[in-house]
């Protein structure tokens, strides 16, 4: 651990990150008409509740798993900053969603109340710890899990 760096609980504040994507999963399933209904019917294209939820499934406990390989050990810090670049571009797209079709989609309210202060605290934290290289790397790879992530959700 590096001098100045939190001690004890505090050093597990980014956690609040796989808490955050647990609600957003909970507002996506359950708010308004379910984000599985919201693609279909203004998007036009189909995400399925098995892949909906086979995809979830398999990426809260990899993405709390690997938040906590992270806080334990500096050398995957970078981690934290692509999970959160991960959030903040979900919240973004929920908020741009709504905007472009003037009705509510699911994911907005936790997106924009947690996804963007939590997502956003880790990103400016990783911006004056880690390397620049390191950073925009991170920064990189969080935008390209999600085009992956929305290309097999969507394909």
């Amino acid at each position: 651990m590096r001098r100045g760096e939190p001690r004890g609980l505090a050093r597990w504040w980014p956690l609040a990150l796989p808490l955050a994507y647990a609600l957003h999963l909970a507002e996506e399933w359950y708010g308004g008409e379910g984000l599985v209904a919201w693609t279909e019917r203004v998007l036009g294209t189909e995400l399925t509740p098995l892949r909906f939820v086979i995809l979830n499934a398999v990426a809260w406990p990899l993405f709390a798993a690997l938040t906590v390989l992270a806080i334990r050990f500096t050398a995957y810090a970078w981690l934290l900053v692509t999970f959160a670049t991960i959030v903040v571009v979900n919240a973004l797209l929920h908020a741009l969603g709504t905007l472009a079709v003037g009705v509510y989609s699911p994911g907005l309210v936790t997106g924009l109340l947690l996804y963007v202060p939590v997502g956003g605290l880790v990103l400016v934290t990783g911006r004056h710890k880690l390397p620049p290289r390191r950073f925009g790397g991170a920064l990189l790879l969080g935008v390209a899990i999600h085009v992956a992530v929305a290309f097999i959700a969507f394909a």
